[in-house]
């Protein structure tokens, strides 16, 4: 016994061995054991790892998918919601300049002081922005002497053929950039469209004049890559197999009836004969489809049944559902966002906090380049004479100021409330927090809370004051007063007798 249990050790070795390949220490990603796909043996910049003519049939695909894909629209909206919407308050200690500040920045967010092409607000600007980095790797803000904001797509910046000025060559640019010591970005190359599909060099824009709005994943990165990159090829290939599976059950639809016949009797002629056996044909049953309810005057022993085909079937509903949810972790959207009915309240809620962390990473890029937005305008108002900064403020480093993010309302405002009622009591947060949290600014709640007590108290109204009573009318309202108990002492005597 001992000898047959060691033999099928060693044979139970030898087969894992066989499965595993050669002893080794180390990791085992980087074995080749022919299981799998080959580990890669390249390596580079990742510039490199997306050539010039690949980052254009990229961005034309991204482009292409929210055009015609309701999921993949609806994903990069929601994800701008949540990312890409914000409100501008004044934070210094002089509570009048920071209305006039607040003022001056909305006059200065509205289309015609802010897009060259007076199409845009700020908002609806910081969206476009956003969704084109999401979807493309980057977009450029030029930033003009008048205070406007020149937008420009990430494809018009790019290395372009032909002579370049100031003796540079297409080899010292990456993908448009110009780039120093250190790999800073000195230099864009502006190209303009053409009417064949085709770019043609424009111009070498400085870098202190473009700000690059971009998703980096590594350090010496020059152009970024668009967050929905991973999720890309899944989003085409659930959008073609709901194509594909509609087709197919628009076909199913073309349906007929089917007619089971008693045994004894053989198909005849259809439009109505003998049968074999020299009976009258009995399969001739006309239906008309379009004419509502229909019934059918069965013989004996036959029966009908619908042709049917079930589709999509249930395992292409539940693949496809996996997939979108794949592709939704692109850009770390849970699927709960997608189907409501997913998850119950404990469970979205979780899935909301998991994303707002991942959200606040995509929200401070956008509050970089707001606050950078802000410096740049405030010195230009402050050369033209547009705003004086108090000198109990200070220079225009010194102006604080904050972009509160757009929140998420309550789930459930009863058990949400008492629980930020308790840890408030408890000291684990505060008002502020909780407010921003819900995208509103507390300062704004006391304000108001206190402009409406002002305006009650201002118009509460008061009831007139009652008329003093004329001489001799107190006396006789008491004389009455005696008349009455004395009625009413007289007839309980009475009843009492």
């Amino acid at each position: 016994m001992p000898a047959i249990v060691a033999a099928a050790r060693s044979a139970a070795r030898r087969l894992y061995q066989a499965a595993i390949g050669p002893t080794r220490f180390g990791y085992d990603a980087v074995e080749e054991k022919g299981q799998r796909r080959p580990p890669r043996v390249r390596q580079q910049a990742e510039d490199d790892e997306l050539t010039a003519s690949q980052r254009g049939k990229f961005t034309a695909t991204v482009r292409d998918l929210p055009r015609n894909y309701a999921i993949a629209a609806w994903m990069i909206r929601k994800h701008l919601d949540y990312c890409a919407t914000f409100g501008f308050q004044a934070r210094t200690k002089n509570a009048r300049f920071n209305r006039q500040l607040e003022t001056y920045i909305d006059a200065a967010s509205q289309p015609a002081r802010f897009d060259v092409a007076q199409r845009h607000r700020l908002a609806r600007f910081l969206r476009i922005a956003e969704a084109r980095r999401t979807l493309e790797g980057d977009y450029f803000l030029l930033k003009l002497a008048t205070g406007h904001v020149q937008g420009i797509e990430g494809d018009r910046i790019r290395t372009p053929w032909g002579s370049l000025p100031g003796g540079l060559k297409p080899e010292d640019l990456t993908h448009g950039v110009r780039t120093g010591p250190g790999g800073r970005a000195t230099a864009y190359a502006l190209c303009n469209r053409t009417s064949g599909g085709g770019f043609q060099f424009s111009r070498m824009i400085p870098a202190r004049h473009i700000y690059q709005h971009a998703y980096f994943d590594r350090t010496d990165q020059v152009r970024g890559v668009g967050l929905v990159a991973p999720g890309v090829n899944t989003l085409q290939d659930t959008y073609e197999g709901i194509s594909y599976a509609l087709a197919k059950a628009k076909v199913t639809q073309l349906f007929g009836i089917k007619i089971q016949r008693a045994a004894d009797d053989a198909m005849g002629d259809v439009t109505g004969g003998i049968d074999a056996d020299g009976k009258e044909d009995r399969s001739d049953y006309t239906v008309d489809f379009g004419r509502g309810p229909f019934q059918l005057d069965l013989d004996p022993g036959d029966d009908a049944d619908f042709l049917e085909s079930k589709q999509p079937s249930a395992e292409f509903r539940a693949f496809t559902m996996s997939s979108i949810a794949i592709a939704l972790k692109s850009v770390d959207i849970p699927y709960s966002f997608y189907d409501e009915s997913f998850t119950n309240y404990a469970g979205n809620r979780q899935a909301w906090l998991l994303y707002d962390q991942g959200a606040d990473a995509k929200r401070a890029d956008n509050r970089e380049l707001l606050d950078d937005w802000v410096r740049w305008r405030l010195r230009l108002a402050v050369l033209d004479g547009e705003l004086t900064i108090p000198k109990s403020v200070g220079t225009v480093d010194d102006i604080a100021f904050e972009w509160i993010a757009r929140g998420i309302p309550w789930i459930d405002p009863l058990k949400e409330i008492k629980a930020d009622a308790e840890a408030v009591k408890l000291g684990v947060t505060s008002r502020r927090r909780i407010c921003k949290r819900s995208g509103v600014d507390w300062f704004d709640i006391l304000g108001e809370l206190e402009e409406e007590e002002r305006e009650l108290r201002e118009r509460r109204p008061t009831m007139p004051a009652e008329a003093p009573p004329e001489p001799g009318e107190e006396l006789a309202t008491l004389a009455e007063r005696v008349d009455d108990l004395a009625e009413l002492i007289e007839e309980s005597l009475r009843h009492a007798a």
